[in-house]
């Protein structure tokens, strides 16, 4: 077992929000696109393989799970460093302010910019009219209980609060169960005690709380991790992680699921898919080892993005919204209009995501990310020696 206290450098981590992020742009460009349902409608094959970007905030979900446990592994009782409210304070810190300040930022670009004050007829049109109540909820991290207030104002925001949610549900459930119990007994509760919220409470099923089974993949991903013994090979968990993932694309590009156990079912088959990767970059890392997941996510660009890819899903959506607002009277053909959109609108909202990441989110990163950060600045100050002929 590791050290206590100490964490491995995981960057492949990194990488991995960094594709969650950019696909999950790319799948909202193309929901923006044009009026409602035109790229359902022109452009078919493009956005059912961008439904693949639904699976963004699973793989969140999952890689947060793993990420917050690798300390807690390497202790001997599952133990939070600082106990309870030392761990909410070290979450609320991390994601509430640059959420509040996006928030704030996109209340005030409604109410100054009259082209986002109506739908026009597109995807936008369930971000407004903003009213009393979503705007109270979405303060109070409860916006995500309703369908009526779950998508008001900035869309992808929905799961910052289901993510908030199960960040209490860990160490108030999850962990007891790990210390009490078995982890496997904590896997089987919190992959049950998700839909049976959404299916007992029907006013929160928009939560989708059955992500509780996904943080939950991710925390026995960290523990294998860890504590696993090397009887089964880490390149094995690796191609078992890659079939479960591609089986959950499969079904997303051949039969997009609609009711909510077809929801629950996709989500945990890619949940457990991106698990078992972990488990194999993750044990290959602490080897001393690489692989060629890997080499992929800790691609530098990817690893940078990784660094800031909290801002750039939640200042991208309304982005995307108004400048597809500001096309329309181009009447422009439809994949013209999508090809502005990805390619010219989301490397926009990327350089504004880092702006907001400077101005806003800096202040609130984790150590890890203030160590890469000053890694990568190191990186770019480096003088390297003229040669002489």
């Amino acid at each position: 077992m590791d050290k206590a206290g100490a964490r491995p450098k995981f960057e492949f981590a990194d990488g991995l929000r960094a594709l969650a992020a950019l696909t999950v742009a790319v799948l909202h460009a193309t929901t923006f696109t044009g009026h409602l349902g035109d790229a359902d409608e022109n452009l078919p094959i493009i956005a059912k393989l961008m439904e693949i970007g639904n699976y963004a905030v699973p793989i969140f979900i999952t890689l947060s799970g793993y990420v917050l446990m690798l300390p807690v592994a390497r202790t001997a009782n599952f133990e939070l460093r600082g106990g309870f409210w030392k761990y909410i304070w070290r979450r609320g810190k991390r994601i509430l302010p640059p959420y509040y300040a996006a928030l704030i930022l996109f209340i005030v670009m409604i109410a100054v910019i009259p082209a986002l004050q109506t739908g026009h007829d597109t995807a936008w049109d369930n971000k407004v009219p903003i009213t009393p109540w979503g705007v109270v909820s979405h303060f109070l991290l409860i916006h995500n209980w309703r369908a009526d207030w779950i998508y008001q104002i900035d869309g992808p925001a929905w799961s910052v609060a289901t993510e908030w949610h199960i960040y209490f549900i860990m160490p108030l459930i999850l962990l007891p169960l790990c210390r009490w119990l078995n982890p496997w007994v904590m896997l089987v509760v919190a992959l049950l005690l998700g839909p049976a919220l959404s299916y007992a409470l029907p006013g929160v099923g928009p939560a989708n709380y059955w992500m509780i089974g996904l943080f939950a993949l991710g925390m026995m991903a960290a523990l294998y991790t860890v504590r696993g013994t090397p009887r089964i090979p880490s390149h094995w968990f690796g191609w078992a992680g890659i079939g479960l993932f591609l089986i959950a694309v499969a079904w997303q590009l051949t039969y997009t699921p609609h009711a909510r156990h077809e929801q629950i079912i996709s989500d945990t088959l890619a949940g457990a898919g991106i698990a078992l990767g972990l488990v194999a970059m993750g044990q290959t890392k602490l080897a001393g080892r690489t692989n060629l997941g890997v080499r992929i996510l800790e691609w530098r660009p990817l690893v940078f993005l990784g660094l800031f890819s909290y801002s750039i899903y939640l200042i991208h959506s309304p982005l995307l919204a108004l400048a597809n607002i500001l096309m329309l009277p181009l009447e422009l053909p439809t994949l013209a209009n999508w090809l502005v959109l990805v390619l010219v609108v989301i490397p926009i909202a990327v350089a504004a995501s880092y702006g907001f990441f400077w101005l806003v989110e800096r202040h609130f990163i984790t150590s890890h990310q203030k160590r890469a950060l000053a890694d990568k600045a190191g990186e770019d100050t480096i003088v390297r020696p003229v040669s002489t002929p």
